[in-house]
């Protein structure tokens, strides 16, 4: 039988992260699991992606704090990427804008022809001196 969980109130988790850190962590782990297995299979890869990135910068940060302050910066540059997408698909001159990040040009001005590039051979000739 699969046991049930209640969802702790944040009196209870400030006395976790306290108190038994390692109880605190058992139980978000546990909490992100579940979230994982409500999520439909082609959100369940990208949601377990973005669970390693995070649990990845808690790992190489020295305090939760900076973790905290590491975390926050990560979702402001998600939310600023999706707010440029979004302002870029409802508005025209935007969407120029988008086809000039690559060359530095308006498509409208970029009529270089395209072109494939020649691949030269590499040949190793006697030792390697740095």
């Amino acid at each position: 039988m699969k046991q049930q969980y209640k969802p702790l109130d944040f009196d209870r988790l400030a006395e976790l992260a306290r108190t038994k850190p390692q109880v605190l962590e058992r139980y978000l782990r546990l909490k992100v699991n579940q979230i994982f297995a409500r999520a439909r299979p082609e959100e369940r890869l990208h949601l377990q992606q973005l669970q390693f990135r995070i649990d990845s910068v808690k790992r190489r940060t020295k305090t939760p704090l900076a973790a905290c302050i590491k975390l926050s910066q990560m979702m402001h540059d998600e939310l600023w990427q999706l707010q440029q997408a979004l302002n870029r698909s409802t508005d025209p001159a935007l969407k120029a804008e988008q086809n000039t990040e690559s060359t530095g040009l308006p498509s409208s001005i970029d009529n270089r022809p395209h072109r494939r590039g020649k691949v030269v051979p590499l040949f190793r000739s006697g030792k390697f001196r740095a």
